[in-house]
């Protein structure tokens, strides 16, 4: 029978047990994320010592609110030793559904796990699903919801579901998958898994959540692997399972289990098992975003062979890159004599007469897009370009704009520069889509340097700092599409 989680994630109406107005307060925190990211539904704070919360009322007991409120979610951020005392509130109100961001129960030893035993018979005798107890909320963009303890606002709207066994590495990282632009629908700090498992996320975001297009895990430890196991082949035929694996040497497995008490195994072992059930392991939470912002723009597109181009301005870029796809797999395709003609008639005789295609620091931007049109008209096998060292236009413009040694007349024509390198991108972007492959991006500037650097970012268009980062991308992206039609 499938879970039903719908009420952790669309939750009409909340009670926050710990709710606070001291701003040193983890409730304080929680409690302001909600009201500060506007949640949709209805908000009731729990606190016997105040009467308003934030300007919302506040009650004493979950009792204490008026009966004829349905209250969908509750969220504890009290003592351990007071939790049980609050399930039996649920109970009473038949509420069915909690999480409990308190910690002291399994991860702090003996006591504390006999502690979570009793919440976790207590729950089960009266229905209760729980997500945690020690983690550090839930976020569902769908309903403005954004209970977690971590300062967290202007999230963006999207396809990932994230789910971290480290609430810290959780919060964290949905705050650098917002600053990138990366959508995220639901994120769960899944604490010690007393009841809820990393297993019945995926299933639920995997098989139910029409809404989730990839799911991101970071796990330290696994609880019925072999249903883990068969979810991760099963669902990655459908949407990518990205894992990111910690505490799998001996000094990790002593700091999971000191963290989520969680039971870790061998990395190597791991890895091999989830490879070959479909899923995409990543070495860092770097990788994972990198791969969320792929996946977020080419999901559906299709990459059987990894057959690519590399464009580059510069040489050394080109024979990163060409190392890169060597090591990983991806093969350079040779230019195909129609498409060799016409690049020879764009670009300087001394060019590099191949693949990477080296335009030698060429400052003709109508070249650039003319040689990209014409890889994908002429080599219809070619699945991605790979362009490197862009955006250095609009970064000398800018820079040179703010130099008292050019006269102001001659300033406008920067702002041209800036501005035919801008339409340039918008060019790349329409270019992409309309032959549905992927035009990945390398360059060491930022948008605070580079305006055409920063139309990108503002497009959400995957941007990456070197040739490894984006080839390790690319081959994460054909793995999964070979392993999901069986190539």
């Amino acid at each position: 029978m499938a879970l039903d989680l719908d009420p952790f994630f669309n939750p009409e109406s909340i009670a926050l047990v710990g709710a606070s107005n001291n701003i040193s307060s983890w409730g304080f925190i929680v409690a302001h994320n909600i009201i500060q990211n506007n949640y949709t539904g209805s908000f009731y704070p729990i606190n016997p010592k105040s009467d308003k919360i934030l300007g919302h009322t506040a009650y004493p007991t979950i009792l204490d609110v008026p009966e004829d409120v349905k209250i969908d979610l509750v969220i504890i951020i009290i003592p351990a030793v007071k939790v049980l005392s609050i399930l039996e509130q649920m109970a009473i109100r038949k509420i069915h559904y909690v999480v409990i961001i308190s910690g002291g129960f399994k991860e702090s030893g003996h006591e504390g796990d006999i502690l979570e035993q009793e919440v976790c018979r207590f729950a089960k005798e009266n229905d209760i699903r729980i997500i945690g107890p020690n983690g550090m909320g839930i976020v569902s963009t769908r309903v403005n919801l954004t209970a977690v303890m971590w300062p967290v606002k202007e999230l963006k709207q999207g396809g990932l579901a994230f789910i971290s066994q480290s609430g810290n590495i959780g919060t964290i990282g949905i705050s650098v998958a917002s600053r990138r632009g990366i959508g995220l629908n639901t994120y769960v700090s899944a604490g010690n898994m007393a009841d809820l498992t990393i297993a019945d996320y995926l299933e639920y975001f995997g098989k139910q959540d029409n809404q989730t297009q990839v799911i991101g895990l970071y796990v330290e430890g696994i609880q019925d692997a072999r249903r883990f196991v068969s979810l991760v082949k099963e669902i990655s035929k459908i949407k990518p399972v990205i894992i990111l694996k910690a505490g799998g040497t001996t000094a990790g497995r002593r700091a999971a289990h000191s963290h989520t008490g969680a039971i870790t195994g061998d990395d190597a072992v791991f890895k091999n098992i989830m490879q070959n059930a479909g899923s995409i392991i990543v070495n860092s939470l770097e990788e994972m975003f990198d791969l969320f912002l792929a996946f977020s723009n080419w999901i559906d597109w299709e990459f059987p062979r990894g057959k690519v181009v590399i464009l580059t301005l510069g040489g050394g870029w080109g024979v990163m890159a060409a190392d890169e796809c060597s090591r990983h797999g991806i093969r350079l395709e040779p230019l195909s004599d129609n498409a060799f003609e016409r690049i020879n008639d764009l670009l300087p005789p001394f060019w590099s007469k191949g693949n990477p295609i080296d335009t030698v620091a060429s400052l003709n931007l109508d070249a650039l897009r003319e040689i990209m049109l014409i890889v994908f008209e002429e080599m219809p096998q070619v699945e991605a370009i790979f362009l490197l060292g862009i955006g250095g236009f609009s970064f000398l413009a800018n820079l040179a704009k703010s130099s008292p040694l050019i006269p102001e007349d001659d300033k406008a024509n920067l702002d041209f520069i800036i501005h035919a390198e801008v339409e340039l991108f918008k060019e790349i972007l329409a270019l992409s889509d309309r032959f549905r492959k992927p035009i990945l991006i390398t360059t060491l500037l930022v948008p605070a340097d580079s305006p055409g650097v920063k139309y990108l970012q503002s497009q959400n268009y995957p941007l990456f700092s070197s040739p490894a980062k984006m080839v390790q991308v690319f081959r994460y992206m054909v793995n999964h599409f070979r392993w999901k039609n069986r190539i």
